[in-house]
């Protein structure tokens, strides 16, 4: 399986340390040295606002999450170029993924009513009725990114609170991609995969120059850029011209 499709990730965590920078990917919990660099996730909860003012800076983090007794601390922080910051609400469950996928049958197995913050990518599968997400979702905060269908995200809209971005897809949507690291698109992948696609791109993903123009346009339905997209001219003009998400950037190849 292709680092694109892998539906769920891993976390990493780094434990805290008391150097005077630190760099590190996946999940930093607690206050791991002055300075804090290229993070997926940074998680104070928990941590006294004593020591949270110990940190100086935090710099290219994906989100941070607080809790309300650090939050005036957090608040006098220097953060640049972070994805969201948000305090975790008493009586939330924290769900902690750098990819997580709802699928109908993890919703049928859960209680009703419940109220749960996620932080990280979260996909609700096209598969998901509304109806199921009302019974058993009665608050959701999201610190991430939010995909998922527009019915999902109608029944959402009054009990949901999304510090990041948002990714609606047609009720009627097909096959999705995704891709959360880096992903060249070759003409073989692009045989391999579904007609009339959906392609969500979160991290990196380059389009070969070999690739057919008539068989992107086959095989692509829709493209929403949320990271990095490279092309050449032709097949990059294809891909903005069926983009209903651009928070990204495109590159040309050239």
């Amino acid at each position: 399986m292709s680092e694109n499709e892998q539906m769920n990730t891993p976390e990493h965590e780094q434990a805290p340390e008391t150097s005077a920078g630190m760099e590190a990917a996946g999940l930093v919990r607690g206050v791991a040295g002055r300075v804090i660099k290229a993070a997926g996730l940074v998680d104070l909860r928990g941590v006294p606002p004593e020591q949270v003012a110990q940190i100086e800076s935090i710099v290219a983090a994906g989100a941070v999450l607080g809790d309300e007794g650090n939050r005036e601390a957090l608040g006098r922080i220097p953060i640049k170029a972070a994805g969201g910051v948000a305090i975790a609400k008493p009586g939330y469950r924290v769900v902690m993924a750098p990819n997580l996928e709802l699928t109908k049958a993890m919703l049928e197995g859960m209680p009703a009513d419940q109220k749960i913050m996620f932080a990280g990518i979260v996909t609700f599968h096209p598969e998901v009725p509304p109806a199921l997400v009302t019974q058993k979702l009665a608050a959701v905060d999201v610190l991430g990114i939010l995909i998922a269908c527009q019915g999902v995200h109608g029944a959402l809209m009054g009990v949901a609170e999304v510090t990041g971005h948002l990714i609606a897809l047609p009720d009627d949507v097909g096959a999705v991609v995704r891709n959360v690291g880096q992903n060249e698109v070759t003409r073989d992948y692009l045989e391999r995969i579904q007609d009339n696609s959906a392609y969500v791109n979160i991290g990196q993903t380059t389009i070969a120059d070999d690739v057919p123009e008539e068989l992107l346009d086959r095989k692509i339905t829709s493209y929403h850029n949320v990271g990095q997209t490279v092309a050449p001219t032709p097949l990059l003009n294809l891909l903005k011209a069926r983009c209903p998400t651009n928070l990204g950037q495109f590159t040309d190849a050239e």
